[in-house]
């Protein structure tokens, strides 16, 4: 287990190194205030599965996801950090959690705050390389999501593989996932005010 992955020790997606490696332009920031309620839908989506499957934590497996230690990044975020550096479409990060979702069904795998940040970096690539079909600097992407260049290869492979190498999202689920995401309401929030 790689355990300078995501960590404050080493190289970590917080550290000032890391930031300050990355190009903050106006287009890779462009519209990720019209992103944000989709980005904060599927934060609590995630949070709320995550919460959902507490009582079977301990039966989460320990394979190449699994963290040991939880990132000190907020799940949101990392989600915002992913969308923003990589200038990322909200419907390549809709396909992304569709990875999930498909990947966890097909394998009967449990989320937790353990695994849930190195599958979700692990979708995003996979779904910016299939979706938005470009050529993706693994070097950057590997900083930008705090995991190593050789740890992003392994992650990616493995979950593409889980997915039986199937990345094509029909149009019908994508947009029930992008319904679901662009009117969820918040738990707090006040319908009409």
């Amino acid at each position: 287990m790689d355990e300078t992955l995501l960590s404050t020790e080493n190289e970590s997606i917080v550290s000032k190194e890391t930031e300050a490696s990355l190009i903050d332009s106006n287009e890779q920031t462009k519209d990720i205030d019209s992103k944000s309620h989709i980005i904060n839908a599927i934060c609590q989506n995630l949070k709320d599965i995550i919460k959902d499957n507490s009582s079977y934590a301990d039966y989460a497996p320990k394979d190449q996801f699994y963290l040991t230690n939880v990132p000190d990044i907020s799940l949101n975020d990392y989600i915002k950090r992913l969308v923003k550096y990589n200038n990322m479409n909200i419907s390549t990060l809709i396909n992304a959690i569709i990875y999930i979702d498909i990947f966890c069904e097909k394998n009967k795998y449990i989320l937790c705050m353990n695994n849930i940040y190195l599958i979700l970096c692990s979708s995003c690539l996979l779904s910016i390389k299939f979706n938005e079909d470009v050529s993706v600097n693994l070097k950057t992407y590997s900083k930008i999501a705090g995991v190593s260049l050789d740890k992003i290869k392994s992650l990616e492979s493995s979950l593409y593989f889980n997915l039986h190498f199937g990345l094509f999202v029909k149009e019908d689920l994508y947009q029930s996932y992008f319904n679901y995401f662009s009117n969820y309401e918040f738990p707090n929030s006040k319908k009409g005010k």
